[in-house]
C-alpha cells in the first residue's frame, strides 16, 4: 500500500485527515494525492489526453482559486519528507474519486466526516456516506482529532459466515501496518438471534477459511437490541480506536441486514471507521 488518496473542500475536516494521511505515509513510506472536485459547466472546459483543462474565463479562474488555496492548505511541516501530489478534477464527486483512484492506482483513501448529526456536504455536491457505499478500495473514515490517532484495538464487525474472504483480507492487510489486537465481533440480536454454540461453530468455519490470521484474530459474540447499538457498544467495551466493517451499498454490512447499516454507522459513529465495498 503506497498511494493514499485524500479528497478535500479545504475544511478543518480534510485537513485532519491530510495529517491522518500524513502519519500513515511515513509509517509506510506512502504517497499522497490530494484532489478537489469542481462544479464547471462542461462548456468552460475541454478535455485533453484525460485532463480536464479550462478554457473559459470562469473555469480558468475557479482552477487558478484552487491552486492557490492548495498552495497554503498544503504548506504544513508535517508533509516535510513526502511526496504529496495535487489534483483538480471537474467531474461529479463520487465518479471523480472513483475515476481518480483507479487511474492512479490509489492502494486506500483517506477523508474527514462533518459529525453525528447527519453528515453534511463533503467536497463539492458528494458526503463521506456515497463515497463509502461506492468505493472499491478501503476508506479510512476520520471522526477524531488527528493527534489522538492510533490503531492498537480494532473491532471487525461482521456476519462471517464464509463470504467477503476476499474484502477481509484486505482489511487485514490494511490494519497489518500497525499491528493491532484484533476483535471479531458478531452481533446478535433478538430479530437475528443465533445460539452461543451455532454462533462459535460459525467463528471456526470462518478462521478456518483464514489460517494465515488466525492466531491474531480474537472471536467476539455481543448481544444487543440492534446491530448498530450492537457495533458502537462493543467498540466502547474494548475501547477500540477503529471500527472495521463491509459494506454492499444498500444492502448492508457482511450480509448482515438490508439495511444500510454501513452507512449509519459512518454517520452516527465517534470512533474512526475502516470501511470496504463487497463484490457483488
Amino acid at each position: 500500500m503506497k498511494k493514499i488518496l485524500v479528497p478535500v473542500d479545504f475544511s478543518p475536516k480534510s485537513e485532519e485527515a491530510l495529517k491522518v494521511a500524513a502519519k500513515i505515509a511515513n509509517k509506510i513510506d506512502a504517497e499522497i494525492y490530494v484532489l478537489h472536485l469542481l462544479d464547471i459547466p462542461s462548456g468552460e472546459i475541454d478535455m485533453v489526453d484525460g485532463k480536464s483543462i479550462p478554457k473559459g474565463p470562469v473555469a480558468m479562474r475557479m482552477f487558478e482559486n484552487t491552486h492557490e488555496k492548495f498552495d497554503e492548505f498544503l504548506d504544513k511541516d508535517y508533509l516535510n519528507d513526502i511526496l504529496v501530489y495535487e489534483n483538480v478534477m471537474t467531474n461529479s464527486p463520487v465518479e471523480g474519486i472513483s475515476e481518480f483512484a483507479k487511474k492512479n492506482n490509489i492502494d486506500f483513501i483517506v477523508m474527514g466526516s462533518h459529525g453525528t448529526s447527519g453528515l453534511e456536504e463533503f467536497f463539492v455536491g458528494s458526503n463521506t456516506e456515497k463515497v463509502v457505499r461506492t468505493s472499491k478500495i478501503p476508506v479510512l473514515v476520520i471522526k477524531k482529532p488527528a493527534d489522538e490517532f492510533k490503531i492498537e484495538k480494532v473491532a471487525i464487525a461482521g456476519k462471517f459466515e464464509g463470504k467477503n474472504i476476499k474484502e477481509f483480507k484486505k482489511i487485514i492487510e490494511f490494519l497489518n501496518i500497525f499491528n493491532p489486537e484484533i476483535h471479531l465481533v458478531r452481533i446478535n440480536t433478538i430479530s437475528n438471534f443465533k445460539s452461543t454454540k451455532e454462533l462459535e461453530e460459525i467463528f471456526d468455519n470462518f478462521l478456518k477459511k483464514v489460517p494465515e490470521y488466525k492466531d491474531i484474530l480474537k472471536p467476539n459474540i455481543y448481544d444487543d437490541y440492534t446491530v448498530q447499538e450492537g457495533i458502537f457498544n462493543f467498540a466502547e467495551k474494548i475501547n477500540a480506536d477503529l471500527i472495521a466493517l463491509a459494506t454492499r451499498g444498500r444492502q448492508g454490512i457482511m450480509h448482515f441486514l438490508t439495511d444500510s447499516i454501513a452507512e449509519s454507522v459512518v454517520n452516527a459513529a465517534k470512533r474512526n471507521i475502516l470501511t470496504i465495498k463487497v463484490e457483488k
